[in-house]
């Protein structure tokens, strides 16, 4: 399996985001042993990648089960023959990871579109995918169908010239009805599989808005100018608004049987590759337009 590396930081952090499930000190193990090269040379976990650099895993490495096609009930909100825009569900997981090979996103994606349809820059398991949403969070993504466009919109989320708009429910009433929160944000020393507010690691950007309000719960605007992993969870626990319903981040009772996080990408917006605006809208599903009326903050 080779992959090429899109991003300048060490080795064993770059294989350790791609393959999330396996520790990164089991992927440190694997770069001594040269089950990982780079560029057919034997280095250190530490190497910092440089772009394209070449990165060699042994096929029986990170041997997974076969990704199959699966029906599913995909919403396509827009299409042309370089991307697709889709609107994703609740609890559907992104690509297959571990054990999970079956009910992703990208099984649906390959029933639909079929295998020679989507980009595999990514990865054979990642076809198409250009950008992630959380498994419990709702809305717009922009598929890859060709390696062109899959280059293309990478260097856009890369360059930060990708419109992401949000919309959240949170706990409390904010005293500052708008603003930006400016951290750093890297994984949680104490849990891997959370992330956290550092003094290092990668700076992470979200700006916010409060649209409506009403006893003790606030309907609220983020559009993030970075795309960490759960950097809006993060951002609005980090503020003492923590997401209505969060599992990971929440830590806060509420009067709710609610296991999920209330957060849903509604607009997206980016210049195409023919130096077109395009910006696409999806309104918020059943489920967090439930909560939004019991909780009286609009419709």
């Amino acid at each position: 399996m080779n992959i090429k590396a899109n991003k300048e930081i060490r080795l064993d952090k770059y294989l350790s985001d791609i393959f999330e499930e396996i520790p990164r000190e089991k992927i440190k193990d694997f770069i001594k042993d040269k089950k990982i090269k780079v560029n057919n040379k034997k280095i250190k976990p530490s190497y910092k990648l440089i772009l394209e650099d070449d990165i060699e895993i042994s096929d029986d490495l990170f041997e997974r089960a076969k990704i199959e096609a699966e029906k599913m009930d995909l919403k396509i909100v827009y299409e042309n023959e370089d991307y697709a825009i889709i609107d994703k569900d609740e609890n559907v997981i992104v690509h297959p990871a571990g054990s999970i090979v079956s009910g992703t996103l990208v099984n649906g994606l390959l029933y639909h579109f079929g295998y020679n349809n989507l980009s595999h820059i990514g990865g054979d398991d990642r076809p198409g995918i250009v950008h992630r949403l959380d498994k419990d969070t709702t809305g717009l993504m922009v598929i890859a169908k060709s390696n062109s466009s899959y280059k293309f919109l990478k260097n856009l989320f890369e360059t930060r010239k990708i419109d992401k708009e949000y919309l959240a429910i949170c706990n409390g009433i904010f005293k500052k009805k708008s603003g930006e929160i400016h951290t750093f944000m890297d994984r949680d020393p104490n849990n891997r599989r959370k992330m956290a507010v550092r003094n290092s690691g990668r700076d992470a950007i979200s700006k916010y808005e409060v649209l409506s309000e009403n006893d003790g719960y606030s309907l609220v605007k983020i559009k993030i100018l970075t795309g960490r992993t759960h950097q809006i969870r993060v951002h609005m626990t980090h503020i003492n608004h923590p997401l209505l319903g969060d599992p990971v981040y929440g830590n806060v009772k509420h009067k709710f049987n609610l296991d999920h996080q209330l957060l849903h990408c509604h607009k997206l917006g980016f210049t195409d590759k023919d130096g077109v605006y395009r910006e696409f809208e999806a309104d918020v599903h059943e489920d967090f337009k439930k909560y939004q009326k019991v909780l009286g903050l609009g419709e």
